[in-house]
């Protein structure tokens, strides 16, 4: 099918960004931008609990957080579990879930290209979209308590199988709130360079070297 053609395709960068908003006000958000070779993430999350700024290059992992007393970067390494060690992978195969439910999509040409889109509340479809890391890596869904009233994923591919674009809107009931939650991921293969500012890695404060000295 174009779905599983398309999932196998092995992408180089992109842009996602993140919303979840109850009745129509904005509760938690984020945006990254992503770069396989060598591997360079910038995120901007802010939920309801904290907001911070990240730049990741290699095993460096560089963070502001906001609303502290401090505007500084601080520089960490990071470990093979890091979340977001998780998130270059999960952003590369955020297909993976949807392939076993691939028989709920339509497919509509457009020109030489495909759209494939879903609307409606199918378990199958509600189950791959939190259990799918690249939908949930930096803002997740909490599920406790949470009912499903309707998702709508639109795929864009090219005639290549190549994915150009992947919108999912979910609504559901939170404790009685209705919650409407967007990822959207474009630019794909389209960012050819990403790299952490300067002033970020020479003013970042060593985490790892405070206490050593």
């Amino acid at each position: 099918t174009i779905l599983t053609k398309a999932q196998k395709a092995n992408y180089n960068s992109m842009h996602a960004t993140w919303n979840e908003t109850e009745n129509g006000n904005t509760i938690q958000k984020a945006e990254a931008q992503y770069v396989k070779n060598p591997t360079v993430i910038y995120a901007n999350v802010s939920t309801a609990f904290n907001h911070y700024k990240m730049w990741i290059e290699g095993k460096n992992n560089y963070i502001q957080m906001k609303g502290t007393s401090t505007d500084h970067w601080f520089k960490t390494k990071l470990g093979k579990s890091s979340s977001y060690a998780v998130l270059t992978d999960s952003l590369n195969n955020m297909l993976d879930p949807f392939v076993a439910a691939n028989k709920q999509f339509k497919v509509t040409k457009k020109g030489n290209d495909y759209v494939l889109s879903y609307k409606g509340n199918n378990k199958k479809i509600w189950n791959a979209i939190v259990s799918d890391s690249a939908i949930t890596a930096l803002i997740g869904i909490d599920l406790d308590d949470v009912k499903p009233i309707n998702n709508e994923i639109k795929i864009d591919v090219d005639k290549n199988y190549n994915i150009t674009d992947v919108k999912v809107v979910s609504t559901y009931k939170d404790d009685g709130q209705k919650r409407t939650f967007t990822m959207n991921a474009d630019q794909i293969d389209q960012i050819k360079n990403l790299s952490v500012p300067a002033n970020v890695q020479k003013g970042a404060v060593d985490l790892g070297k405070i206490g050593k000295n």
